[in-house]
């Protein structure tokens, strides 16, 4: 089976024009989504031939599966020496997706070397750390972006239209239901302490999502933990009652045991309500697809979103940074809004009472 990189290096021109990437770790989401998403971006201006963007080196911190890894994508360059691999002049940009506990790590050793860097959430795992990375990309003036994916899917941009036309009249509430079921493929890191659970992997990007459509950050939080089914140590299935900064609630239902039901998003208003569901920036072909409702006064109307593959998407909104100055689709200060809701949330848990989220000024 032909590697689709292999495939478009026969088709398209590498020049300066060209974004040269390194792709950091060996995971799903850069086989599934990331590796095409650089290299489907669109040719370089001046010349239609040439790649936007492109591949230059996997870098793991096993060398066997960097190795291995790159030989299935065909990329060239591998290994686990992160300072050689960011020596090559031709990386320009890093994509950092490896175990969360390196993301701060390899985001330090990036900057240091000059490179802008779009990474998975969460940037570090305290406020002070991603405070301090922000500081360091603006003194050298590099893009520090973060990969927050539901921010890109067509169906977020049509919600946040409608609710900027009033659509559904004044806000009342939110419901986010973040509960697709771990596959089994994924069952790693993700249940096991201190970087696993449903927090870290659901509620994060719930937190986020209700800052980007509803342009308010929470502000408090009661989380509740329901099962676990897993047999892990980490929380599994989570109920978070938030009060966001403008006075709203939400509930936010994050879970990995729940084989049957589907992600979606409700809000809901004084003259109608908006309901997404199916609506996972991950989805892969196949998947039932997304839905958006539009219901008022007992009607029901089925409302149309562009059909935008988000790691993609942000990939472009992070080029666009890099080379224009243009706002990334998610900044380390959004990152810190998040994290500090998940932080807060796992207060709540061990207190078994609300917490309130600290803001940044």
């Amino acid at each position: 089976m032909t590697d689709p990189p292999l495939r478009r290096l026969t088709l398209r021109t590498i020049d300066d024009r060209s974004v040269g990437f390194l792709v950091a770790g060996a995971s799903t989401v850069a086989a599934r989504w990331m590796l095409d998403a650089i290299w489907g971006q669109p040719p370089a201006i001046g010349g239609s031939d040439v790649a936007g963007a492109y591949v230059v080196g996997l870098y793991s911190h096993n060398a066997r599966f960097a190795r291995r890894f790159a030989d299935a994508h065909g990329v060239v360059h591998a290994g686990d020496d992160l300072d050689a691999l960011l020596a090559r002049r031709e990386i320009r940009c890093v994509y950092v997706g490896n175990h969360p506990r390196h993301h701060a790590a390899t985001v330090r050793a990036a900057l240091l070397a000059g490179k802008h860097v779009l990474c998975e959430p969460p940037l570090a795992h305290t406020l002070e750390e991603s405070q301090e990375l922000e500081q360091m990309a603006h003194h050298r003036g590099l893009v520090l972006a973060l990969n927050y994916t539901w921010r890109a899917t067509g169906v977020m941009r049509r919600l946040r239209d409608e609710l900027h036309a009033d659509a559904i009249g004044e806000l009342l509430g939110v419901r986010i239901d973040n509960t697709t079921a771990l596959p089994l493929e994924r069952q790693s890191w993700r249940i096991q302490p201190p970087d696993g659970g449903v927090l870290w992997d659901r509620t994060l990007h719930d937190a986020d999502l209700l800052a980007f459509l509803l342009l308010s950050a929470p502000a408090e939080i009661h989380a509740h933990a329901l099962q676990n089914l897993l047999g892990s140590m980490v929380a599994e299935d989570v109920v978070s009652v938030v009060r966001l900064r403008n006075g709203l609630p939400a509930v936010m239902h994050d879970a990995f045991v729940l084989p049957h039901a589907p992600t979606g998003i409700t809000l809901f208003g004084s003259t109608g309500a908006l309901l997404a569901t199916h609506i996972h920036p991950d989805s892969t072909p196949g998947s039932t697809p997304g839905r958006l409702e539009l219901q008022r006064g007992g009607q029901v109307q089925t409302l149309a979103f562009a059909p935008i593959e988000p790691y993609r998407a942000a990939v472009a909104r992070f080029l666009a940074a890099v080379r224009l100055g243009e706002a990334p689709l998610a900044t380390p200060r959004d990152d810190r809004r998040a994290v500090a809701t998940v932080l807060a949330a796992q207060q709540s848990l061990q207190l078994r009472q609300p917490r309130l989220i600290p803001q940044e000024r």
